[in-house]
């Protein structure tokens, strides 16, 4: 399901990375007697790796969130589907409506947002060691 609802905004994402490419590299290429298959792994891939690599940073980040319409509403809300759909923007959720605990579902959320956050410093700081100028900062 996850993947049926991310593939359109990440089509579009790569599509606009492909458009912002000069087209003179590919006619350069085409002169030269590159074929497609060419172009697209020694143009299009190398041109297009700083946007993979901060796409990639930004998943990474986003490991620890889950979906809450995908978990909540999809099974909705079953008992019989809740031990294997239940993930921490659920819990939270359920903390906060059905037991009325702030303070738990607060300190759930904001771990849940500082791993994230360790997460893409971490992915940032290794990537700046491989290739400083496709890091975010």
């Amino acid at each position: 399901m996850h993947l049926w609802k991310a593939i359109g905004f990440t089509t579009l994402i790569y599509f606009a990375g492909i458009i912002g490419i000069s087209g003179d590299y590919y006619e350069a290429a085409r002169i030269d007697g590159a074929t497609k298959s060419q172009m697209a792994l020694k143009i299009t891939v190398p041109l297009l790796t700083p946007l993979i690599i901060i796409m990639l940073i930004l998943s990474i980040g986003g490991m620890f969130r889950g979906d809450f319409g995908l978990h909540y509403f999809i099974p909705n809300n079953s008992g019989f589907l809740f031990s294997s759909t239940d993930v921490i923007d659920t819990y939270v959720y359920r903390a906060l409506r059905e037991v009325g605990n702030v303070s738990m579902s607060a300190a759930v959320g904001f771990y849940q947002s500082v791993v994230g956050l360790v997460l893409v410093l971490a992915a940032n700081g290794i990537v700046r060691k491989i290739n400083p100028d496709h890091s975010m900062w």
